[in-house]
């Protein structure tokens, strides 16, 4: 039997790229979660592992150290469980909510442990906590008696359920570590597992406005998740896409759910419905509800059932169900601030990191461990690429509860927009302080 590294050799190894048996990535992780190694430690080894790689057999240590450090649900008794969830991208809450609610409509019961807000891109955590009156957590046994009863709950139930991956993603928001293949694949895969759906639709994006750089590293992490998802028997279906403007416009949390609200309402942006619609038949076909995509899931949203299914979720876990036909109800800023097209032309890229870091720095996402986030803040955009646009007009809405804010995010958000005149890029100028 071999006895593990010491912590600071595992450290050096992985820093100089040398094989490191996953014994000791398994005491590494299992060392730092009872206090034995230090949070500097393990957030070094955070740093190493995104920039140098960890290999599958590595992933799969620190996933089973994870899950081992507290309790698993096996939710297939109730009946077909399903999962839809990113893995990080700039306004995929919009897409998870959307994609939840058809699902439960299709007949499949939704069990999802979702995530909080991680660098620049948000988690649909605290978009539910944007709804007024919601509970994003509740105890495991109300969480099971809603996946029961109601067929549909996004939460985050209790402390018992992966606790040190919680705050492993409190540490890397803390340490800048967010990013890297390994670490993206672990923080989803564990805790789709430990939260009980027997199959599981993600989405991993790759680009300026996601944890991963490109499609590459998003395929490299389609991979993982899929095999971590059989070594407990979850079938994972995982889509690389590339996230290079922000999905349906919106960056903040009442904006990604009024965005949500819209595509539910059969107003709202016909690719986050495409998306939803097939992430939402993905987990059907997987827990046998269908036997094969079929549209019925765009019946489901065009039809009011989808609709129906997040009103009686929200109502579920003590929200204003009114949300999903009435978004005066959600929060709203103090603050807009227009950001203008300094000339006339197409656009040919919107910076969905840009947008992501200025909607983190207006109070969605957190800059320090203690940072409240402020539900109501975040860009709206308004002109997509492809779209032409006149001088001076409005490329998207700051929403903040802050005049500097305001003002600093108007200057950030100047980079994101690329507008295409006469063969010239321009950059967007940014409107005047009392715009």
């Amino acid at each position: 039997m071999l006895v593990p590294r010491p912590t600071l050799e595992v450290l050096e190894r992985t820093r100089r790229g040398e094989e490191v048996d996953p014994a000791d990535v398994a005491a590494l992780v299992g060392a730092w979660a009872t206090g034995a190694a230090s949070d500097a430690q393990m957030s070094a080894w955070c740093a190493i592992a995104g920039l140098r790689g960890v290999p599958y057999e590595g992933a799969l240590a620190m996933a089973q150290t994870l899950l081992g450090g507290g309790d698993r649900l096996e939710l297939g008794r109730l009946g077909p469980t399903g999962d839809p969830r990113s893995a990080g991208g700039v306004g995929d809450s919009a897409l998870v909510i959307t994609a939840a609610a058809i699902a439960a409509a299709l007949g499949v019961r939704v069990a999802s442990t979702g995530a909080r807000s991680l660098a620049h891109v948000g988690g649909v955590l605290d978009a539910i906590d944007a709804i007024p009156g919601m509970r994003s957590r509740m105890t495991v046994e109300d969480y099971v008696r809603q996946v029961r009863d109601v067929g549909i709950a996004i939460a985050e139930p209790g402390e018992r359920l992966v606790p040190g991956e919680r705050r492993l993603a409190a540490l890397r928001e803390s340490t800048a570590t967010a990013e890297g293949d390994v670490l993206v694949a672990v923080a989803t895969s564990v805790r789709a597992i430990s939260g009980g759906a027997s199959a599981v639709a993600v989405e991993v994006p790759g680009g300026s406005g996601a944890l991963l750089p490109d499609a590459s590293h998003a395929a490299a992490v389609c991979q993982v998740v899929q095999r971590l998802g059989a070594e407990w028997n979850r079938a994972v279906h995982a889509q690389a896409v590339v996230r290079s403007d922000p999905l349906a416009g919106a960056a903040g949390h009442a904006l990604e759910v009024a965005a949500a609200a819209a595509v539910l309402r059969g107003e709202g942006d016909p690719t986050v419905a495409q998306r939803a619609c097939a992430m939402a038949e993905a987990l059907a076909v997987a827990c046998g509800v269908l036997d094969a995509p079929d549209g019925e899931a765009a019946s489901a949203l065009g039809g009011g059932r989808a609709l129906a299914a997040a009103e009686r979720w929200v109502e579920a876990q003590g929200g204003e169900p009114e949300v999903w036909t009435d978004p005066s109800r959600l929060p709203a800023a103090s603050i807009s601030r227009e950001v203008l097209a300094p000339s006339g032309g197409v656009v040919t890229s919107v910076d969905a990191g840009v947008v992501g870091i200025t909607a983190r720095w207006l109070g969605a996402g957190r800059l320090d461990p203690g940072q409240v986030i402020d539900p109501a803040v975040g860009v709206e955009v308004l002109s997509r690429p492809g779209a032409t646009v006149a001088s001076g007009e409005p490329l998207a809405v700051v929403h903040s509860s802050d005049p500097w804010l305001a003002d600093r995010a108007q200057e950030m958000l100047g980079t994101a927009w690329d507008i295409m005149v006469e063969g010239v890029a321009l950059a967007p100028a940014v409107g005047p302080p009392d715009a």
